[in-house]
């Protein structure tokens, strides 16, 4: 019994140990992620621009937003979104200099607002002045920065690694093929390979000069950007740098721990999150925020609760659907470990609520703003930092139909969920001064009732306005944001409604979701005594019965609810 005791203590005091401390400010952000070409334009050319996001830093905090994520902005080639890398030391003309860059974070900063780049850490835009020599035939300081066989004997296709079928071959002096990341346009920086195959001679060890110069090219990067005020980066398809990895991804967590070594003494203050989806890994790796997306462990939450159409737009059941078909178990569940996981190891694991590269949420379904309320209160009580794309909170729609723009895969994913933000009912609705609307980056939603700020502000029922409540809420109350423990409390195997908890020190609230088109009724166990509504799309809407055997919620269709427990 007492080997027993000692061996659960040694597992405490470890789990303990593996919590890393995280910057103070992080407890409290709430993220709101720009997609700068659509956000605001200062100039009247018709895409937005650095100076545009400096113009709107004040809307920004009045909903309660103090931490901005802006997808690229360095010089790119845009032949997929920004995120084909021309220059990573220099602002895309088409946003202005780096001296906008340097006043935008300046006056973020003294508004309280952080301020996240993007940083492209994979592969570079087939165009950049590396891969150019890298492409010479003739050895240089370059020719190791990117993975190349010598010669075309072979074109490689080691099966089981996730270099399959990603080789593209050149017209280059060079002979040979090189590794792709994503597009053919986008060769991939080499990092060396986990356990590399002397048989095949590309296949650089993670210690030779070409990956060694890569890492510090990297910290050289991202060193930048923090000496001049940025605040930290997301990083773009982080878990696939090292290649020939397995699937504990073993070589590119070595490769993160060495940067988040150096970064975190560095820049102390600083944060990164990661396009990885599997919060054990990275948060292992160093991370700060794992984003759980729509794939690996972060698909099997998403999808379920809020894709409408798989990849290939064909209908799905989920959750937060009128029709009230969907399934809770396996996400909930799926859930349950990944906050316990990012409760142990420390950090966080966040869901967003789209970006620019998933649908809005008001796709399909979720059109009206009592769906919408619904689905946002979901996103800003979670027990991690929340992360809002940019015109969710006024419950903007996907313009379906968009021509595919940039590197947009079709008019059916990327490009509807780029559209410009809505500012109000003046022309190009408050986007843009530009008088040929062709001109505009994207077309504005066409709809003659589309969501918009200025409309929003006034009406006290507005999606802007109960976004506006829910942050404050969660700011006020600690047991609703990351301080406080999550934990589902409802049937799972009657999963309308949906029910969890929020609980620190002795407050405990519940969060009761009903979007269904019919009134619903739950039950939990003994929480507290009463339960009192403080939050929700209408009071009238939620109801709750207290007992000594638990409490009862009695939603009507379309309905949202945080009720207090007392004790």
């Amino acid at each position: 019994m007492k080997r027993f005791l000692l061996t659960i203590l040694s597992l405490a005091i470890g789990i303990s140990a593996m919590a890393k401390e995280q910057p103070k400010w992080l407890k409290d952000a709430v993220i709101y992620h720009i997609y700068p070409s659509s956000y605001m334009d200062s100039d009247g050319d018709g895409i937005g621009d650095l100076n545009g996001i400096r113009q709107r830093l004040d809307y920004i905090r009045s909903v309660g937003f103090n931490c901005i994520w802006m997808s690229p902005c360095f010089e790119s080639a845009w032949e997929d979104g920004g995120y084909d890398i021309l220059d990573y030391y220099k602002v895309d003309p088409r946003f202005g200099t780096n001296d906008d860059l340097f006043a935008l974070i300046k006056e973020a900063h003294e508004k309280g607002i952080k301020v996240l780049l993007d940083l492209v850490a994979g592969h570079t835009s087939d165009k950049h002045p590396w891969f150019k020599e890298a492409c010479k035939a003739e050895r240089n300081k370059y020719s190791d920065y990117f993975i190349w066989t010598n010669g075309k004997a072979v074109k490689p296709d080691r099966k089981g690694d996730n270099e399959k079928a990603t080789w593209v071959d050149n017209k280059h002096p060079r002979n040979g093929y090189f590794l792709k990341n994503y597009f053919d346009i986008q060769p991939a920086l080499n990092y060396g390979y986990r356990n590399p195959d002397p048989a095949n001679e590309w296949e650089q060890g993670y210690d030779a000069p070409g990956p060694t110069a890569v890492r510090e090219e990297l910290k050289s990067i991202i060193a930048y950007w923090c000496d001049h005020g940025a605040d930290g980066f997301r990083v773009d398809m982080a878990s696939s740098l090292v290649k020939g990895d397995n699937k504990e991804r073993e070589g590119v967590i070595r490769l993160w721990n060495e940067i988040f070594a150096w970064y975190n003494t560095k820049y102390p203050e600083n944060i990164m999150l990661s396009e990885w989806s599997e919060p054990r890994q990275s948060l292992s790796a160093g991370f700060n925020i794992d984003l759980l997306i729509h794939n690996k462990i972060g698909g099997k939450i998403y999808r379920p609760l809020f894709c409408e159409t798989d990849d290939h737009s064909n209908p799905t059941i989920t959750y937060f659907n009128p029709e009230g078909k969907g399934s809770l178990r396996k996400p909930m569940e799926i859930y349950g470990k990944v906050y316990e996981a990012f409760r142990s190891i420390g950090g966080y694991a966040s869901m967003p609520t789209c970006s620019h590269d998933i649908w809005r949420l008001t796709r399909l379904n979720r059109s009206t703003p009592e769906e919408q309320k619904i689905a946002l209160t979901f996103f800003l009580t979670l027990p991690a930092p929340p992360i809002v794309y940019y015109g969710e909170e006024i419950g903007m729609r996907n313009v379906e139909c968009t021509r595919p723009k940039e590197g947009s895969f079709s008019s059916r994913d990327r490009t509807p969920c780029r559209t410009p933000m809505q500012w109000d009912t003046t022309r190009n609705a408050g986007f843009s001064t530009v008088e040929d609307a062709t001109k505009l980056f994207l077309p504005i939603d066409q709809m003659s009732n589309y969501p918009n700020v200025a409309t929003q502000q006034n009406d006290p029922n507005s999606v802007l306005n109960y976004v506006k409540g829910l942050t404050s809420l969660r700011s006020e109350i600690p047991a609703l944001g990351t301080a406080g423990e999550w934990r589902y409390v409802g049937d799972m195997d009657n999963p309308y409604p949906m029910i969890y908890a929020r609980t620190l020190d002795n407050e405990k609230y519940v969060v009761v979701f009903n979007p269904s088109k019919r009134e619903v009724c739950g039950s939990t166990a003994p929480l507290g005594k009463k339960a009192k509504w403080i939050y929700g799309n209408n009071s009238k809407l939620a109801k709750c019965k207290s007992s000594k055997a638990g409490h009862t919620f009695t939603m009507k269709p379309f309905s949202v609810a945080i009720f207090r427990i007392d004790n």
